[in-house]
């Protein structure tokens, strides 16, 4: 799929959680492109302060109004800056980028959706295609699993909760759900309900990445996480974005997949994930691609 540098026009943009933002962007070229799980690189203004583009997954994608919509947690200068703007600002993108979440060709049974925190952003789209896709079979059941520090941080009920959708949430601090993260609020509902999902799809901190990859795999359930990484070019150039992944030429050498050219969305077997909990890799701050 090709790439498009695009400016786009700021239509809309609000407080929707502690820090977090939801923009809207008309830019109708990407929107007509863009699937679940791919991203975009934001140029935050003209100049070299901030010097780098940004990378962030497209939350909803409206491609009959020609928009895509991010979501954003202010972390520093750049995401600060974007969090002034005004509607009727020019933004410079280049998208869509990556690959995408693969949708399943028929419902067989039950699909988790697992959100750490702005790892909301890439889920909620999916969550679209899937319900839509679903249109009230009764073949399964889609599960978001949506965790945060505290409540705060968490989206409201109305802007995640749609028909179809059984939400289960939890917060570190108990302020909001299970008292506990994600990981624990799965397999509570896994044992309560005695159910097993068919497919999972994730996107959170490196760490809720690294125990719900292993979770998926012990138990032989497909998952697919859209993984996070710093990165300053999207295709490939920078090669910032490395993860240690098994070599199957070799398995004892290492090779390595780059989030923004291999992914951003990795099948759970594809990453060494006890490589990456061992190195104690700190997350990194890719919203959330």
């Amino acid at each position: 799929m090709a790439k498009h540098q695009e400016t786009a026009r700021l239509m809309e943009q609000e407080a929707v959680a502690h820090q977090t933002y939801r923009m809207l962007l008309h830019s109708p070229t990407i929107a007509g492109e863009a699937r679940p799980g791919q991203f975009m690189m934001l140029q935050v203004r003209d100049g070299n302060d901030p010097l780098l583009r940004r990378p962030f997954s497209f939350h909803r994608i409206l491609s009959e109004a020609g928009a895509v919509e991010i979501l954003y947690r202010v972390v520093g200068r750049g995401t600060w800056l974007m969090s002034r703007m005004e509607p009727g600002a020019a933004l410079g993108l280049i998208g869509p980028l990556g690959n995408g979440f693969d949708l399943p060709a028929s419902e067989d049974g039950p699909v988790f959706l697992v959100a750490g925190g702005i790892g909301i952003a890439p889920i909620e789209e999916l969550a679209a295609r899937l319900l839509e896709a679903a249109d009230g079979s009764p073949g399964g059941s889609i599960h978001l699993f949506y965790g945060a520090r505290t409540a705060a941080e968490l989206l409201g009920a109305n802007r995640v909760s749609r028909p179809g959708l059984r939400i289960h949430w939890s917060t570190d601090d108990g302020s909001r759900g299970l008292r506990g993260n994600v990981i624990q609020c799965i397999e509570r509902v896994v044992a309560e309900d005695d159910i097993r999902p068919a497919r999972v799809y994730g996107c959170g901190p490196l760490a809720m990445q690294v125990r719900l990859a292993l979770w998926a795999l012990r138990r032989g359930v497909e998952a697919q996480l859209s993984l996070e990484s710093l990165m300053a070019c999207g295709f490939g150039a920078c090669l910032g974005c490395a993860l240690p992944a098994p070599n199957p030429d070799d398995p004892t050498s290492d090779r390595y997949l780059h989030v923004c050219k291999d992914g951003p969305i990795f099948p759970a077997g594809s990453i060494q994930w006890e490589k990456i909990r061992q190195q104690q890799i700190a997350p990194p701050i890719f919203r959330c691609i």
